[in-house]
């Protein structure tokens, strides 16, 4: 039972941790009251042993065996009585230690603690009321967000340079907070620094500038337009007339303004990267498995020929420039032709690929759409209908 009673002599610094969350106030009363107990029955049984030596003693038959087994436990039980006075003082001495060492953190260090949590408390109040009163002044809603997004990093970084000197006279706690303040505006500030991060690579690296054409994928729609501004937190895009907006938006000419951070985790594609100004389009007819093939072929690229030409040789020397950024191999803007049979239906796809400068795409493929139409038609070539 002496064993059970466990008194913790090394009383280490009080933190706010622990005179918050680990008070060692009821440790020692239960470890008291394990104690008392003890000596209750300790009491209690040298008492009971005396009472029988006695009743034993004064018997006529004396049971001389029994009356000196009695004896030698009373001694066991006499030493055994320094344990318990020796645990008891050393109870009492540790407690005294912890209650003073208590009282002095909270008439030094706890006060300091509520002082510096008022003056946290009171610049998140200022931050709140100032943020308040700036958002009810300016009715500008692109100056309003980039003010409030300085306000955000302005408060965070008072707050630490606030916290770092309240607590410069211990090295480890003030490199700890720090460490949980950075985790925690991590966290909570992922999309912002992700956006910080990307505006800093599109402004040095340079793949996507002011006036670009670019298309980016989010969430598996396609976004496309031409870059109009780069802040520090937003891309903006002026939505353009092209395949895409035509062939699923339907609409365009809007203002789209996307994250920087969204630069991060999504494939780009950039029409006019470097000085390379144009792309390759393309046209999709069907004709039957009946029809003359290698005339239809021929047609279509004398047709896609006649009209590119102009744009092949403008492609030809901006591909120049841009071999000398890239290793790249040589490559010709002559118009392809392909011819893929369907999988479904007795028609073949013609395919007619071409160089296109990517302000006039949807110019270009109405009239060299109307151009191959005719030309085939008129060489008596028709399409494939069910």
């Amino acid at each position: 039972m002496l064993e059970k009673v466990i008194i913790g002599t090394n009383i280490k610094e009080i933190n706010l941790i622990d005179y918050l969350f680990s008070n060692q106030k009821t440790k020692f009363a239960v470890e008291t009251q394990k104690l008392n107990f003890l000596r209750k029955q300790y009491d209690e049984a040298v008492e009971y042993l005396e009472n029988e030596l006695k009743i034993t003693s004064e018997q006529e038959n004396k049971n001389l065996k029994k009356e000196e087994q009695l004896k030698k436990i009373i001694t066991y039980f006499d030493n055994a009585k320094g344990l318990i006075e020796g645990k008891e003082e050393v109870l009492k001495r540790t407690k005294d230690l912890y209650i003073n060492a208590l009282k002095e953190y909270e008439q030094t260090q706890l006060r300091m603690h509520i002082l510096n949590l008022s003056i946290i408390i009171l610049l998140f109040i200022l931050f709140y009321v100032s943020k308040y009163f700036i958002t009810k002044k300016i009715d500008n809603e692109e100056k309003l967000f980039k003010i409030r997004k300085a306000l955000n990093i302005t408060f965070f970084v008072i707050i630490l340079v606030v916290v770092i000197f309240f607590n410069i006279g211990n090295i480890i706690y003030a490199a700890t907070l720090i460490g949980v303040i950075a985790a925690a505006m991590t966290i909570s500030m992922k999309e912002y620094l992700q956006s910080m991060a990307a505006w800093f690579q599109l402004v040095i690296g340079g793949q996507i500038q002011i006036g670009d054409r670019i298309l980016i994928n989010i969430n598996n729609n396609p976004v496309i337009g031409e870059v109009i501004a780069i802040s520090l937190f937003k891309t903006t895009l002026y939505e353009s007339i092209n395949n895409t907006t035509s062939a699923q938006t339907k609409i365009a000419g809007r203002i789209v303004f996307i994250a920087n951070s969204l630069f991060v985790n999504n494939y780009v594609f950039n029409y006019t990267h470097d000085k390379m100004k144009t792309i390759y389009d393309m046209i999709e007819l069907c004709i039957p498995f009946s029809t003359d093939t290698q005339k239809a072929e021929t047609i279509a690229a004398e047709v896609a020929y006649e009209m590119t030409e102009k744009y092949m040789e403008v492609a030809s020397k901006q591909f120049q420039s841009m071999r000398k950024r890239y290793d790249m191999r040589s490559r010709e803007f002559r118009p392809r032709i392909h011819l893929i049979p369907d999988t479904k239906e007795p028609f073949f796809v013609l395919r007619i690929w071409y160089v296109a400068p990517y302000h006039q795409i949807m110019e270009l493929k109405s009239q060299l759409s109307q151009k191959v139409v005719k030309r085939l038609l008129d060489e008596g070539i028709s399409f494939y209908t069910k």
